[in-house]
């Protein structure tokens, strides 16, 4: 008789890659992030309307196809990120049903996170409105000051229960929309997509971190150039003096980005290095003088702060290029890896746009005091 094998556990079926490569499953990533951010955003602006700030509970349904469409990279960090441990446990493609609801919630938790990040930034802005307002109620036989620390403790107190309230909301939003994505899709969900040897092409090449870190470093110019971009499109009715400042630095950055593409080596790392401590610099400098720039960057917002992530990453791949240590020239264990630095850029800089200033966007800045009125609110 033969005898029967025994199971292999998942941890070793983890370590046994299939022939030929790993290809990250992107129409799996960005159906849950899509499906995950839309849900989640809803919530938001839900909770938003019942106990946000008034000057941002108009046009409730344009502000959740717009959030929708910019946290959608946000989301997809996140389940990249679940993803990426589902690979590193389970393998590429797990065959046991416990590897499989493993992997589910992963991608719930993640989700989750994510939601609840985007939740509690919403719910900070309302609250720094809030507080920013000095109403004492009318009959109410009470000092003034006492009266307004009352209704700040109140406030404070409302805010904190709608978030954990609409934790909870998220939380069991992402389950069952997760399990029913899951169930459309036959019950599969693979961290990772195999790619046979014979269709990579002889062209095909072994991708190395050096690559990975150096595909960062474009995204990360390409997107501080873009908040700037639209930044400026938001200054310009205040100030042509500042956008033309942040559409020249943004195009010194296009340019940068577009010789390490081309041209990749020591002097476009240099290049992008420099650019990288000059945008600082002249952050300073203008905060410091007070002209005309420092009036625009008075205070630290989405936007800002998105620049400031982005500049601090660019600069930090740039001295990684041109040190070249060794673990540069090694290939990555995951192919997520290198991935999950580029989908983290495109979301920090969709952040960015989300606060860059427009009227259009309304993702909730922590710098801008939003007019009332039937548009969006300008938040930077």
């Amino acid at each position: 008789m033969a005898q029967l094998s025994p199971p292999v556990p998942d941890r070793v079926r983890a370590s046994i890659r299939p022939a030929g490569r790993t290809a990250i499953p992107w129409a799996t990533v960005l159906t849950f992030a899509a499906v995950l951010a839309s849900a989640d955003w809803f919530w938001v602006v839900a909770l938003r309307g019942a106990v946000g700030a008034t000057e941002r509970t108009s046009g409730p349904f344009l502000s959740w196809v717009e959030g929708s469409v910019l946290l959608i990279p946000l989301f997809a960090f996140a389940v990249l990120g679940a993803l990426a441990l589902a690979y590193r446990w389970f393998g590429a493609v797990p065959r046991r049903r416990r590897a499989v609801l493993a992997t589910t919630l992963l991608v719930v938790a993640a989700g989750t996170l994510a939601g609840v990040g985007a939740l509690i930034a919403s719910g900070s802005y309302d609250l720094r409105l809030q507080l920013s307002q000095h109403m004492v109620p009318m009959g109410v036989d009470c000092h003034p000051v006492s009266c307004h620390q009352l209704q700040q403790d109140a406030t404070v107190a409302l805010q904190l229960k709608a978030l954990g309230i609409g934790s909870l909301f998220l939380l069991v939003t992402n389950l069952v929309l997760v399990f029913w994505v899951l169930a459309l899709r036959g019950g599969r969900i693979n961290p990772g997509k195999v790619v046979r040897s014979g269709a990579t092409g002889t062209g095909a090449r072994q991708a190395s971190w050096s690559g990975e870190v150096q595909l960062l470093l474009v995204a990360g110019l390409i997107g501080t150039a873009t908040v700037l971009a639209v930044h400026a499109t938001a200054d310009l009715l205040h100030s042509v003096v500042v956008a033309g400042a942040l559409l020249m630095v943004a195009t010194a950055l296009l340019v940068v980005a577009q010789q390490a593409m081309s041209r990749p080596g020591r002097s476009a790392w240099i290049a992008a290095a420099v650019t990288a401590t000059a945008l600082p610099a002249v952050w300073a400098w203008a905060h410091l003088t007070g002209n005309a720039l420092g009036g625009a960057l008075k205070t630290i917002g989405l936007a800002d702060g998105a620049v400031g992530v982005l500049d601090l990453l660019t600069l930090t791949t740039a001295v990684l290029l041109l040190s070249s240590p060794a673990w540069l020239r090694r290939a990555p264990a995951s192919p997520h890896a290198g991935k999950l630095g580029v989908v983290a850029v495109i979301a920090i800089a969709a952040i960015g746009v989300g606060g860059s200033g427009l009227a259009i966007f309304d993702l909730g800045g922590l710098d801008e005091t939003p007019t009332p009125g039937p548009h969006h609110v300008a938040v930077g």
